[in-house]
Formats: C-alpha cells, structure tokens, sequence
C-alpha cells in the first residue's frame, strides 16, 4: 500500500523545485503558461488506456494520499490502481492548488506499469486566471494529453447549457474560450471541461462523454476520487500516537511509566538503531504492557515526546512481544532502505526471540487485538 519504500530516482517530471512561496509560484505558472499546447486530437484508435487521479489530504498530519486509476478503453475496465503518500508543504491558496496536488501525485505515476494514452484530471487546466491550473501543470510535467474535469467554476463565465446528454456551452474569459459546460446526462449537473495540454477543446468535451457513460463524472476521475479516498482512509487507519522512550543511537534502556508520565531509566542495553516508544493507550497482550513501537525517522526526538506515527509493518517475537514499525505521520516518504534488516540484526545480537517480518496487514490486524485486549482488560 502507499507511501512506503520508495524509489530513490528522482520523481518522473519534476523539472523545477516545489518549495515555493505563492508568490513565486503565480510567477513560475506564468512561465510555464506559455509551453502549454491547447491543441490537437487524441484519436480513439491510438488509445488503449485512460487514466484518472485524485488526491484527499490529512490536515490535521500535513499529509496526501494520492491516486492514479488506469482504465483500459473502450471497456473502460480497470486495468491499474496505483496511490502514495507523501507530505504536504505548500499551502491552501485558492489557484495554486497543483502545487498542493502535483507533487503527491508524481510519485504515484511513476510507481505505474502502464503509460495511458490519455490523462483525466478532477480539476481545471486552461480554464484558470492564469491559464495554467492543475490538469495543465500535470499534463505538462507527463507529456501526456491530458484533460481537466472540475466540478465546479474558477474562472470565466459561462453559457446556457442543454438538457440533453452532450450539450455544451462556452466558458468565457475577457472575450476569450478558456473552457465548456458539458451536459454528461441529461438534466444532470454539467462539468466544467478544459484543456490540460496536447488536446483541443474540442476533441477533449468528447473524450469526456466517452468517458462518462453512466455517471455524471468521468469514470476515470470518478474511480480515482474513490480510491484517494479509501487510500485516505487506510492511511488514517494505520496512524497511531506513540511516546518516545529512547532516541536512535542512545545507549541503555529508557521506559515509559504511565503513573508518573515521565521516561526511566531501566538498565544498560546497546544503542538501537531507529527511535524506540511505546503507544500511550494501547496494550500487547504479548507480555501485558504497553504496546512498542520503533520509529525510522532522520530527525532527532527527545524523549517523552508525543506524536502521530504511520504504521507499515511489524517484527514477530516467539513470545508475542511483537514490535511495531513506523514513519512519522508527517513524513510517510521517509526512506526504509536497508532499516529491517539493522533492526532484526541487533534484536538477534541481544539474543531476542525474533522470529519475522509479517508486513502492514499483518501490523494493522496486530494492532486491532490488542485494541481488543487492553478493551477487555479489568480496571
């Protein structure tokens, strides 16, 4: 599932930085207007898959969950399901929103087996103030002809749209055609269509009818939109608070007391090699005490620290002490590279009973029993 292990290349299309203040992004938008192609037709015989994306975000940890859905046409069947997660740095300004939603998404992209012959984004492309939104901004960076899909207006006014399936009417913007209404079933709300890039309007309005047989969005974008959620969820799913007990690196062996809510010092053990807490509210049944958790994260933590932790997998011990691993809630593309096996290695040093790594499902059904045990524990 997402955000984990990711690849060490550097994410596909990313030809310029993304910490940027607004200010610097309204100018590089403007640059990057100009390299925008609002034309050309995407036959249907040279397309073989259309995909779809979308991404839902988790305020309260600064994160994403993003999502690519391939659909093979003209079937439009499934043929791929790709998310990630990754951190958000850029804020909410009303405009620059690619700016939130591209970097989350490039990662899922290039974690694709199958290159679509045709892009659908929730959201706008030329139809923008600055003639360069989302689906622009996507389809530039991929290189793919891509089309926007909102739901609602940004910019320009628009026409009287038709009742029946396919009318369309102009979205107007200082005299000029940045985009259409587009009627997909009769006497449903119509969309807002606009160009991403390598794509007339034209041609794009029927990609988008092709598309949308049933619903009153695109099934590319529709799918998409349900998967970001379920990635979402998923992602909140496996998203515990866990108190820092000893830092990577420190030698002995510090631990949690509840009573006292403070960290002791329990007896000398040599340094472990990620960061090492326990949960503050949730028991393994294992060995009736808080449950552990071991945190990969290249910032330093003082002890009796509290915060959100992104769980992705768990070592089995023979005598059910199992150990959770996890990256912080706020940076779920911390790399992993190489840190199970420095993990397994020094539990094996200290000649503990470990057995195997079990995986996320494995983690997240752990975590659930003993939910379950410290529920029905007495007092």
């Amino acid at each position: 599932m997402p955000g984990m292990d990711v690849p060490s290349d550097e994410p596909y299309g990313s030809p310029h930085p993304w910490d940027l203040s607004p200010t610097e992004a309204i100018a590089l938008q403007r640059e990057l207007a100009a390299r925008v192609v609002c034309k050309g037709i995407v036959a249907e015989r040279d397309v073989r898959f259309v995909a779809g994306c979308d991404v839902a975000f988790d305020r309260a940890n600064r994160r994403a969950a993003a999502a690519v859905v391939v659909l093979a046409y003209p079937s439009l069947d499934v043929a791929e399901r790709v998310t990630a997660e990754s951190a958000v740095t850029f804020p909410y300004v009303p405009g620059l929103l690619s700016f939130r939603e591209t970097p989350a998404l490039l990662p899922a992209f290039q974690r694709l087996r199958t290159r679509p012959g045709l892009l659908m984004v929730d959201g706008h492309g030329y139809a923008h103030p600055r003639r360069f939104g989302f689906a622009c901004h996507l389809g530039l960076l991929l290189d793919l002809p891509t089309v926007g899909v909102a739901k609602s207006r940004l910019a320009g006014a628009p026409g009287a749209v038709g009742r029946p399936r396919g009318s369309r009417a102009d979205l107007v913007d200082g005299g000029e055609v940045i985009g259409s209404l587009l009627r997909t079933r009769e006497a449903v709300r119509p969309v807002f269509v606009s160009v991403g890039h390598r794509i007339a309007l034209p041609d794009a309005e029927r990609w988008v009818v092709r598309c949308a047989p049933a619903h009153r969005l695109p099934e590319p974008t529709r799918l998409a939109d349900r998967l970001a959620g379920e990635a979402k969820r998923h992602m909140l799913t496996a998203t515990i608070e866990m108190i820092v007990e000893q830092r990577a690196g420190e030698r002995g062996r510090w631990e949690w007391v509840s009573d006292a809510g403070r960290t002791a010092f329990r007896h000398d053990l040599d340094p472990m090699p990620v960061h090492y807490g326990c949960s503050p509210d949730i028991v393994c049944p294992g060995d009736d005490e808080l449950l552990d958790i071991m945190l990969v994260d290249a910032r330093g933590h003082e002890r009796e620290e509290r915060l959100a932790v992104r769980v992705v997998d768990v070592l089995e011990k023979a005598d059910g002490d199992h150990k959770l691993l996890a990256v912080p809630a706020d940076r779920p593309e911390e790399r992993l590279d190489g840190v199970r096996e420095r993990i397994r290695a020094w539990y094996v040093a200290q000649r503990k009973p470990v057995t195997e790594w079990r995986g996320e499902a494995r983690a997240l059904a752990f975590i659930d029993e003993c939910r379950a045990y410290t529920e029905g524990r007495p007092g």
